[in-house]
């Protein structure tokens, strides 16, 4: 009898061996999960996957998707930045107000009638920005958020060239 369970033991030992050996530090349960580079916050106007995409001269392109929760039409009137430790970044931004439908998603760093926000210098990618989304009826959003290389994956968001509005203008 003792030797039935001595082998019992012996195969219970060596698949819970083989079972916690499968365990590691590295396994995708202990990673974090984060879909996506940007930066997100919900409120009246949620501002989602939030970041700036850095150009090859310094500056960095305002990316964002934003979407008005509100019952009425909002608009985005400006965008600020500074460093996390509270030093203003000069901002290029929108030539008009850019209309922000009730319910409706509108993404900010593409070409548009309106143009875009620019940080002018001071964006190198790895870092970190605070920016300050204002808006006409509804509370002000401040998000911290990447600044990011420009890779393929954000060749469609626009670098730091001229807005329609501008070369128009010149």
């Amino acid at each position: 009898m003792s030797s039935v369970r001595r082998r019992l033991a012996a195969t219970f030992a060596a698949t819970a061996l083989l079972a916690l050996s499968a365990c590691g530090f590295e396994a995708q349960t202990n990673q974090q999960y984060q879909a996506a580079a940007g930066a997100n916050s919900h409120g009246d106007v949620d501002v989602l996957n939030a970041m700036v995409v850095a150009n090859e001269d310094g500056s960095g392109t305002v990316s964002a998707a934003l979407v008005n929760k509100t019952d009425d039409q909002q608009s985005l009137s400006s965008v600020t930045a500074t460093t996390l430790t509270g030093d203003e970044l000069p901002v290029r931004g929108l030539r008009s107000l850019l209309p922000l439908p009730s319910q409706v998603l509108a993404n900010l760093g593409f070409a548009t009638d309106a143009g875009g926000f620019v940080i002018t210098e001071g964006a190198e990618a790895g870092r970190y920005v605070k920016l300050t989304f204002s808006f006409t009826d509804a509370a002000a959003v401040t998000i911290e958020v990447p600044v990011v290389a420009r890779t393929a994956e954000h060749e469609k968001v626009t670098g730091n060239e001229p807005t329609p509005t501008e070369t128009a203008a010149e």
